[in-house]
């Protein structure tokens, strides 16, 4: 037994001593069930294209309202915002948020939102803001145009139940953890 698994180290000739089925074979991993290797290419794909779609999306948004960047290194020239943001999160906001806060927040979500999805990292984070923004955005802000509000509603219920798939940090370092 010079190959043995840890789990068969620890539970195969224990007896009744190691419990109910311990002298059995070990559980069939997830990986080599029936999914295959098409359903990794399936996911890897999927993911890619959630992300894209979210990617492009919150970024031209964010670049749309925000002013011009006169420094690149500097993040306040990324997340400052320009007027008409400002007086649409005081609506937003129904006067309870200051409003330049609330832009400059907004702003720094999505432009972190975007970067995290291109890299792949913290994307269940990044869905579940992306599932409350749409929500917010579906309640108060335009609650008419719930039919186009319902696809992000969608896309962020699919990062937060899936993750990024296998293109992605997350993915890698989900995988880096197991090994551990």
């Amino acid at each position: 037994m010079k190959d043995a698994s840890q789990f068969e180290r620890l539970f195969l000739g224990a007896g009744d001593a190691a419990g109910p089925g311990a002298g059995a074979a070990p559980p069939v991993p997830v990986e080599a069930s029936s999914a295959g290797p098409r359903a990794n290419l399936f996911d890897a794909v999927l993911g890619l294209a959630v992300r894209a779609v979210l990617i492009v999306q919150m970024w031209s948004w964010s670049r749309a309202n925000a002013a011009l960047v006169d420094d690149p290194l500097s993040w306040r020239s990324w997340v400052t915002p320009t007027d008409g943001l400002e007086t649409a999160a005081r609506i937003w906001t129904m006067g309870q948020v200051d409003a330049g806060f609330a832009a400059v927040l907004l702003l720094t979500a999505a432009t972190l939102a975007s970067l995290s999805l291109a890299a792949g990292v913290l994307t269940r984070l990044t869905g579940i803001a992306i599932l409350l923004g749409a929500l917010w955005h579906i309640l108060f802000i335009l609650p008419e145009a719930f039919t186009s509000t319902v696809a992000y509603l969608a896309l962020g219920l699919y990062l937060i139940l899936r993750g990024a798939g296998p293109l992605s940090l997350d993915w890698a370092l989900a995988r880096l953890a197991r090994l551990a």
